[in-house]
């Protein structure tokens, strides 16, 4: 994979909305910009939608050939949120969590479970959901930006070191001003098993958002219902 830093870094922000989902307000070209500007591989994991991924890895392609396609999704199960990476056709919503990490397993990709001690969404995983799925869960969401307070951060990490679990880190941008400011600096990478790996060695970059951007994605969310209509 080429991409990375002279010292054979690559910066990667593993949650990254576009909008597709129906709360971002960012412009696929914008995310593919961060790649050519910045060097900061997304993780775009729209809500119920791999739309927004497959166009953005497909503006990716054209300016690095050799980037493996990482194609996201965070998926609504009827039990809370789990984003599928590495994966080839979209995943359904509403089925159980159990159900959706099926689906991830039966098509080679990987899961992570986004926010999961997130006091403010109500889309957050279940807690006696997740310690029931926790041995087939790959990846567990260490630091999210979007939190209102890092202590949720920090249960997610001691959560994932009790269970052997790496770590990722996501600005979870729905807004372009939340692009660019967090991410993991990690080996290059482009098998999942390598993707695994290499997070446990991974160091991070990150800046919690002020909890006011909640605010912002309603404005957003409000909009899009209005034009609709």
């Amino acid at each position: 994979m080429n991409g990375s830093d002279e010292d054979g870094v690559l910066k990667f922000d593993m949650h990254i909305h576009t909008w597709y989902s129906h709360d971002s307000a960012i412009d696929p070209a914008s995310v593919v910009r961060l790649w050519k500007k910045k060097r900061i591989l997304p993780l775009v994991c729209d809500h119920n939608s791999i739309t927004g991924s497959e166009a953005v890895f497909g503006g990716i392609s054209k300016i690095s050939p050799d980037i493996p396609v990482i194609i996201a999704e965070e998926v609504s199960t009827s039990e809370g949120e789990i984003i599928g990476l590495f994966l080839n056709e979209e995943i359904p919503p509403s089925l159980s969590a159990a159900e959706t990490l099926d689906r991830v397993q039966d098509q080679g990709a990987l899961s992570l479970v986004p926010h999961p001690f997130c006091s403010y969404r109500s889309s957050a995983i279940r807690r006696d959901i997740l310690q029931e799925v926790i041995g087939r869960v790959d990846i567990i969401e260490g630091y999210n930006a979007r939190v209102l307070s890092d202590d949720e951060n920090r249960i997610a990490r001691d959560f994932a070191a009790e269970h052997q679990k790496p770590l990722s880190v996501g600005s979870d941008a729905h807004t372009p001003l939340e692009l660019g400011r967090c991410f993991l600096q990690i080996s290059p990478f482009s098998q999942p098993e390598e993707l695994i790996r290499e997070l446990r060695e991974a160091s991070v970059r990150f800046r919690l958002m002020h909890p006011s951007i909640h605010y912002l994605t309603k404005v957003v969310k409000l909009a899009k219902s209005f034009r609709k209509e």
